[in-house]
């Protein structure tokens, strides 16, 4: 009996470890936290980029600046919105801002027109490139 008992346990310290290998195998893998398709339309030509974070990837230039930012204002696009008062040349020559996507599972939309680059630049980027 005493052998028996024995090759019970050699069998269980092999099975063991196999077994939690394969569920962590079988695991669905993790959601993205945020992922953003963002296009801008500017002088008649259309750019658009999908920004994706945790992991920070995507075709957008600067996806870690981009996820940081969006990090830091939890999601909310409200944030980078056009303002009157950010110190900009008041020249008119609009940008069209469309962002359409989810972060934490939360859907995301903004279409917004801003008056010129200088004002995509100081209140989007680097959300927006």
């Amino acid at each position: 009996m005493h052998a028996s008992l024995t090759a019970i346990r050699r069998a269980a310290a092999v099975a063991v470890p196999a077994l939690a290998t394969a569920a962590l195998l079988a695991a669905p893998a993790h959601a993205q936290a945020a992922e953003l398709t963002i296009t801008k339309y500017h002088g008649g030509v259309a750019q658009r980029w999908v920004l994706t974070c945790d992991p920070d990837d995507g075709n957008h230039p600067d996806p870690f600046a981009g996820c940081d930012r969006l990090r830091e204002i939890g999601g909310d696009l409200d944030q980078i919105r056009f303002r009157p008062n950010v110190p900009c040349p008041r020249i008119f020559d609009p940008v069209e801002v469309q962002i359409h996507g989810h972060f934490h599972g939360e859907p995301l939309d903004l279409a917004e027109q801003y008056p010129n680059p200088c004002f995509v630049e100081r209140l989007a980027a680097p959300i927006v490139p």
